[in-house]
């Protein structure tokens, strides 16, 4: 079954134990989007919804769930408390380790996991370019931002190759290069039959012409992590020892480690061709080391004495919209405060949408981006409706015109269905319009309330898109994960 991948038995340790893991399912992993909650929160969520989580060692705050665990399906993940992710691949963003306020480039995004973790990690500040040439993949990468509430993320739309210099300078770049996939055989064993050295020799010279601009675009004294999810050398020690020979002296790898996580040096050579011997700094990832998909991570730091990119400055933010013109009709609605906005910029992407943006966010001049912080009111309506995922993200500062439901009724609600209120439900409603619907803190959307008698009626405003998800689990709840 794997007689593709026998070119690989003189680097694996135990092919026996690597092709018995590749024959197994992978595990279910998730990590905290700890804007909404903490670790220790979210594993108590975790057990009440039924999944048993399990600590990952060497990862603050991601859990394994039980085989066969339907997370996507789960109200704590459409909350967006938490992110389904293959274990391996959290591994480019924790060591790419961002800063709040920095300016990072995750050059080949969609579906937008790990777009995901670096926005988190620089708690909602700064900026995150999202950069991918898959507008499909891209639409996934739009509900992620969305439903984990992502203030400091542009979307951009671009062949990695040749991203634009006036894109500006970046603290930071991730390059989770597209590959032969031959690390994901235990989610999609077909990869199996596609393996083969020519097909990574022409992936290569793909990926070297892509790692040469990522590196090209970061800052001196940045930092550039290069990942595959493929065994193959040609794919993997083969494109940064090429990057390494183009930039000499200007950018060097840095001694990759995760304590608590079983890694293997990376080559310094393969089937008669030397690399150099920095190459053993880079990282390897055997699926039956950790029970894991297979994959590969290097490290590098830009020189402080290297030149600097175009001097091109990033774009400024859109015109912005002056609060007093957004906020007054939300105030008196729904009572929030307006110190829950303070480190916002409002503006107006098109004639639809006010969106909201984190105010230290600086988008790319070019690319220009097709998406900036998140939709935050819809005005193309009589009465101006709060988006779904504003009302997820700021609806905890709310304290009127929200409903508070059980279990029972939030699961109407997600399935979009009409919910009927009793009188204490609906004690906080002071008029027929929008409400916030709330489980316990977590706040999940907006809903159309009409009174009758002591209580009401709630038409259910979840998207049709989201909810699709919560009714019919798909590969991300059954798989171990929504993709790389």
């Amino acid at each position: 079954m794997f007689e593709p991948f026998e070119r690989y038995r003189p680097i694996i340790d135990d092919w026996e134990a690597f092709t018995e893991a590749l024959a197994r399912p992978l595990p279910v992993c998730v990590w905290t989007n700890t804007l909404r909650t903490t670790p220790e929160a979210l594993a108590e969520t975790l057990r009440a919804e039924g999944c048993a989580p399990e600590p990952i060692a060497w990862h603050p705050g991601a859990f394994r769930l039980h085989e066969g665990a339907a997370a996507a399906h789960l109200p704590s993940y459409l909350a967006g408390l938490f992110h389904i992710q293959e274990e391996v691949s959290m591994l480019p963003a924790m060591l790419l380790a961002p800063h709040p306020g920095a300016r990072v480039l995750d050059l080949c995004a969609a579906p937008g996991n790990k777009t995901a973790e670096l926005a988190v990690a620089m708690r909602n500040a700064g900026t995150v370019v999202a950069n991918d040439l898959s507008r499909g993949r891209l639409n996934v990468l739009r509900t992620t931002v969305d439903r984990l509430g992502l203030l400091n993320v542009s979307v951009t739309r671009h062949d990695a190759a040749a991203f634009p210099g006036a894109s500006g300078g970046f603290d930071g770049v991730l390059l989770d290069a597209p590959c032969s996939c031959e690390g994901t055989t235990r989610k999609h064993p077909r990869v199996v039959a596609q393996s083969s050295r020519a097909n990574s020799l022409r992936m290569g010279r793909m990926q070297t012409r892509m790692l040469a601009r990522a590196a090209g675009r970061c800052r001196p004294g940045g930092r550039l992590v290069y990942a595959t999810c493929t065994f193959a050398p040609e794919e993997n020690e083969r494109v940064v020892a090429e990057t390494l020979r183009t930039f000499g002296d200007a950018v060097r790898l840095l001694p990759a480690s995760v304590p608590g996580f079983h890694t293997t040096p990376g080559l310094t050579s393969w089937e008669g061709e030397s690399f150099p011997d920095d190459l053993r700094h880079t990282l390897r990832i055997w699926p039956h080391h950790n029970d894991t998909g297979g994959f590969f991570v290097a490290v590098l730091e830009k020189s402080p004495d290297a030149e600097r990119p175009s001097p091109t400055p990033p774009a400024i933010l859109p015109e912005p919209i002056d609060p007093g013109d957004v906020l007054p009709p939300l105030v008196a609605r729904f009572g929030f405060p307006r110190a829950a906005f303070e480190e916002c910029v409002f503006f107006r992407p098109n004639d639809k949408y006010i969106s909201v943006v984190a105010r230290a966010h600086r988008p790319p001049a070019k690319p220009s981006p097709e998406m900036t912080g998140m939709y935050f009111l819809k005005t193309a309506l009589r009465h101006p409706k709060l988006s779904t995922q504003a009302a997820m993200h700021f609806g905890h500062a709310a304290t009127r015109n929200v409903v508070s439901l059980d279990g029972e009724k939030l699961r109407a609600y997600l399935d979009r269905r009409e919910v009927r209120l009793t009188a204490t439900e609906a004690a906080r409603c002071e008029a027929f319009g929008y409400v916030l619907v709330r489980h316990g803190e977590q706040t999940y959307g907006v809903g159309l309330f009409r009174p009758e008698g002591a209580g009401g009626r709630m038409e259910s405003l979840f998207p049709k898109t989201w909810a699709g998800v919560h009714r019919k689990p798909g590969p991300a709840a059954t798989g171990g994960g929504s993709g790389r």
